[in-house]
């Protein structure tokens, strides 16, 4: 084989272990490679629930599919959850296999910061929030070698989903996102809060 066949071939490698590294991105990398409408019942990780946790606060998945700023949303046709009003943030719960004392208030913090930064307010009498963690990965420095993600996939990454209600308790909008970004994972739930609010404003 020549030189530049080699060269060639050993890019090639390169790509494919990149392309396969990036699945540690659980959702994040779903929704990259999911085309547009895809529901999320028939992703890859739909497929994967041992790691990537489902039903701690979507119980029904059949509706939900690729989103616009986020990686998985449905949202009830007849109703603005981004217009201004009351908006009441349940409890958060860790349902992740990773530790964090603080991560879960950390991240019911975030949302409600979030969420009066688009308009709303915290309080009750109107749109209830239901949030849970459902995936957590702690930053490790020994995926800095992946090819070329590797600044990317040695970050922190939380997965978080939520249900968001109207004032009868009727499900009204379904959530699914997770983002990467800093060295711990209150760092990330903070982005991925933001994310989720912006979301929720334009819609």
């Amino acid at each position: 084989m020549s030189k530049a066949s080699k060269i060639i071939v050993t890019m090639l490698l390169l790509t494919v272990c990149a392309c396969s590294a990036s699945r540690g991105g659980g959702g994040e990398a779903a929704a990259e490679r999911a085309p547009r409408g895809t529901r999320f019942i028939n992703s890859d990780e739909a497929k994967e629930s041992a790691t990537y946790k489902q039903g701690c606060a979507i119980t029904d998945y059949s509706n939900l599919a690729q989103a616009d700023g986020v990686n998985w949303a449905w949202i009830d046709p007849g109703t603005k959850i981004g217009a201004a009003g009351p908006i009441e943030i349940l409890k958060v719960k860790n349902r992740s296999d990773v530790t964090d004392a603080a991560l879960a208030g950390n991240l019911q913090q975030d949302l409600e910061q979030a969420f009066e930064r688009i308009g709303k307010t915290a309080g009750r009498g109107g749109m209830k929030v239901d949030a849970c963690i459902y995936w957590v990965q702690r930053a490790d420095t020994s995926r800095a070698w992946i090819p070329y993600a590797g600044g990317h996939m040695m970050q922190a990454a939380v997965g978080v989903e939520m249900t968001i209600t109207d004032p009868s308790g009727r499900p009204v909008a379904k959530i699914r996102h997770d983002g990467r970004q800093g060295m711990a994972p209150s760092e990330t739930a903070a982005v991925v809060a933001d994310e989720i609010a912006n979301f929720v404003r334009k819609h």
